[in-house]
């Protein structure tokens, strides 16, 4: 799977621009805030429907423009298609076409291109932040798994209803608790679903994610993912009943505090180097070799199960980085499908050699 062209509306700092990309390499050469990572989000956009930034939609919206569309041609092994995205603040929500066809729901379109983007500002906000680390993981397992997407978007709906029980109801839920367990099984159900899920993803990954970080640091550290929840790997056929036990023992805390602290929404993904957790422990280095290690995991992680391989979206890889490290991580590109990366116009690195085609901003 490869992205071939790229037209951008109003996106970000783009008024009108195209783009057409190498089916195997490409490298985005700018100076700073000339639109390198604005360029690579427009991309990722694809994948997800939205900003893989975070961005609200009106944020990604060019100065002073009523709209911005995202069009983009997908070759794959087995078709070509085009993908569209609009949106009109007037109308207030996006509107997606997969091959000229309009979808219905804009998470129809999760799935259609798959991506990996690894961008340097989540090092930061991805490994140090709980919520953002799951975020990641949810993000993987929706791109290959379309029920999971579903079972995702019915738990926060149930879980919101649950948490707006807790706050009206209250004392009298302690009293009465058989109020609150239409709403626990619910939350069970669909949280066991989305927890081992997310088990089984790590498992398939664990391999991958250790082999990169050796051949991306220069020491012997060695680099895990753990996940933390009262559910575990050993213990995932069990799910459903250990959830309901846990929202049932702690319901006189949730009715002080007024909302759910069990569940998937409350797990953690956590990343040790040598038995640590890197997000308290590791340096700067050591923390963004541990995010590349995850997005090149995650590209093999989704290659297996789509049997397709992702676009690896790779923006400023090689700040902070010595020069062995980086050069690591371009031989380990060698084994993917298409990649497109941003670098600094002024880059010590020979990309020439190395087979990229040149894109200048």
């Amino acid at each position: 799977m490869h992205v071939s062209a790229l037209k951008l509306s109003h996106f970000r700092n783009f008024e009108q621009a195209e783009f057409a990309f190498d089916p195997d390499k490409t490298v985005i050469l700018a100076d700073n805030a000339r639109g390198k990572s604005n360029l690579l989000e427009a991309l990722y956009f694809l994948a997800l429907g939205k900003s893989g930034r975070g961005a609200k939609d009106r944020d990604v919206l060019r100065w002073g423009a009523d709209f911005f569309v995202i069009e983009a041609q997908i070759d794959r092994e087995d078709n070509a298609f085009p993908i569209r995205i609009a949106y009109d603040p007037r109308v207030g929500k996006k509107q997606a076409s997969l091959d000229k066809i309009p979808l219905p729901r804009l998470s129809d379109l999760i799935g259609a291109f798959n991506a990996v983007l690894f961008s340097p500002e989540d090092v930061d906000l991805v490994l140090r932040e709980p919520s953002q680390r799951r975020r990641i993981l949810d993000i993987l397992v929706s791109q290959s798994n379309a029920s999971y997407l579903s079972d995702l978007e019915i738990y926060q709906r149930v879980l919101s209803q649950r948490n707006r029980l807790l706050k009206d109801r209250g004392q009298t839920l302690l009293s009465d608790p058989d109020q609150i367990v239409p709403w626990n099984l619910q939350l069970a159900e669909l949280g066991s679903r989305i927890i081992r899920c997310r088990l089984d993803a790590l498992d398939a990954m664990q391999p991958h994610l250790a082999n990169y970080y050796q051949g991306i640091a220069p020491t012997e550290e060695q680099l895990e993912a753990i996940y933390r929840s009262p559910v575990s790997g050993d213990t995932r056929d069990q799910g459903q009943d250990i959830l309901v036990e846990a929202l049932s023992q702690r319901l006189a805390q949730e009715v002080e505090l007024k909302y759910t602290l069990t569940g998937p929404h409350r797990d953690n993904l956590v990343f040790l180097l040598d038995g640590k957790e890197a997000h308290q422990f590791a340096s700067r280095g050591q923390l963004k070799s541990v995010l590349l290690s995850w997005k090149l995991a995650e590209a093999s992680f989704l290659e297996y199960r789509t049997d397709r391989r992702p676009v690896l979206l790779m923006d400023d890889i090689f700040s902070e980085l010595d020069r062995r490290r980086a050069e690591s991580v371009l031989h380990l590109m060698e084994t993917f499908g298409q990649v497109i990366l941003t670098s600094a116009r002024d880059s010590d690195l020979d990309f020439s050699s190395q087979g990229y085609d040149r894109i200048e901003l």
